[in-house]
């Protein structure tokens, strides 16, 4: 069964009307005269996507899956894609800018060039994968081609690349194509790019659907009367979440400090005397004063208020007050979490008393796990540095929350530079290399 098939008829339906929608606007974007080919904005895509068939947007900045699709247990990462023309093209997948030196490496050797680009696209999709909580053979590209008049909806699977049957290699100056016998790919070494071959007749794809749609000539006079005749009876919509930004390095020093944040692992064993390390996953994540200047009301109802509660308390520390909640992780595992430290600087997880599937105590190191074992990979007794998380992607974590509700705050990696430019009110970067 497709993960088409999975949803509703009545959502499919209305998916495609939202489709026909927007395209029936495609004069709002065209500049030339050419063919009447309805547009569609791939953002329009993921959003109307993940909001009619009830997803979740997952994409953090051109991560590989863009919406999280749940069918009970079943947890299924879908790439959305839209180009023109219905026959078989390569389409972009993923950006490796950051890897330009390790790939540069190989580029004389065909074939080690082939096998080091498909490892680290599978390694990324891995990391994917920890990430949500997937499986490796669940994962789906859903597409939509346009043409003439009109759109047609495809599906194919996702795999990572079979690096143990690569083939057909052919290296130009621009680019290197190979296959894994399952899928063609292509490396163009200009943008650093990796595109794969889409072909509604090849292995795991699927054509769904294909339907008509009409451009209007005049977008503008319909979209000016519709608003017209709403304008006196809508209401003014009101946010219904809050959402905010923290770094993973130190914001003073703009490093990932030496022995605390991310490499609290590295500091002294937790028994005096003893030399036993504490555990790899032992992190917080730092929040600088300037963070709770600037959203005092994001933890707590008043963040200074409470620390003077906590100054003024003099009970025993086992009772003493503490900004406590949930972290709703985005593997779909919810972990209990807390501020801790003086001056509220840290965000950690930890709780003596609950437990996990397993049985086991929820500690320091649950948000570890996922968010630098898990996810960024770290494997080694390595120290964690800005460089480093630079190669991932990342230097921050996306935290948002319903309005009125203190008590579970989600949390996923954002792209690299997100909190200096939520601290200077500037747009977040969308992707990462």
């Amino acid at each position: 069964m497709s993960v088409w098939e999975r949803y509703s008829k009545e959502q499919r339906e209305e998916y495609i009307k939202y489709l026909q929608v927007y395209g029936a606007l495609t004069n709002l974007f065209k500049q030339k005269k050419g063919k009447m080919i309805p547009y569609l904005d791939s953002k329009f895509q993921e959003t109307v996507f993940a909001k009619t068939f009830n997803g979740q947007n997952v994409d953090y900045g051109n991560t590989p899956h863009d919406v999280l699709s749940v069918f009970g247990s079943n947890r299924v990462g879908i790439g959305l894609k839209t180009w023109m023309n219905s026959k078989p093209s390569f389409q972009k997948v993923m950006q490796l800018k950051s890897y330009q030196r390790q790939i540069n490496a190989y580029k004389d050797k065909i074939d080690e060039l082939a096998f080091t680009i498909s490892s680290i696209k599978n390694e990324k999709m891995k990391s994917d994968y920890e990430r949500l909580g997937l499986v490796e053979n669940n994962n789906i590209y859903h597409y939509i081609t346009r043409d003439h008049g009109s759109f047609t909806i495809n599906e194919c699977a996702y795999p990572l690349i079979d690096i143990n049957n690569l083939q057909d290699f052919n290296k130009t100056k621009t680019s290197l194509t190979w296959s894994d016998g399952n899928k063609d790919y292509k490396y163009t070494f200009g943008d650093s790019q990796i595109w794969q071959k889409f072909d509604s007749e090849k292995y795991g794809s699927l054509l769904l659907n294909q339907f008509d749609v009409d451009i209007i000539s005049d977008p503008f006079d319909f979209l000016m009367k519709s608003y017209l005749n709403l304008i006196g009876t809508s209401k003014e919509i009101d946010t219904e979440f809050v959402e905010v930004y923290l770094p993973l390095y130190s914001y003073s020093t703009k490093d990932v400090e030496d022995k605390s944040g991310l490499n609290a692992w590295r500091g002294a064993p937790k028994i005096k005397g003893s030399d036993k390390p504490r555990p790899l996953n032992e992190v917080y994540i730092p929040i600088p004063r300037e963070f709770h200047n600037k959203n005092f009301n994001f933890f707590t109802n008043n963040i200074f208020e409470f620390e003077e509660t906590q100054k003024k308390y003099q009970g025993s520390k086992a009772s003493k007050p503490k900004i406590r909640f949930h972290l709703q992780l985005p593997n779909g595992k919810k972990i209990p979490a807390h501020i801790s430290q003086g001056d509220s600087k840290a965000l950690q997880s930890g709780s003596k008393t609950e437990k996990d599937e397993n049985g086991k105590n929820y500690g320091q190191n649950a948000l570890g796990q996922w968010l630098l074992i898990d996810v960024l990979g770290l494997k080694e007794r390595k120290k964690v540095t800005r460089e480093w998380l630079e190669l991932k992607g990342t230097d921050s974590v996306r935290l948002w929350r319903n309005k009125n509700d203190y008590s579970v705050i989600n949390i996923d990696f954002a792209p690299y530079g997100s909190f200096e430019a939520f601290m200077n009110d500037e747009p977040v970067p969308e992707d990462f290399n």
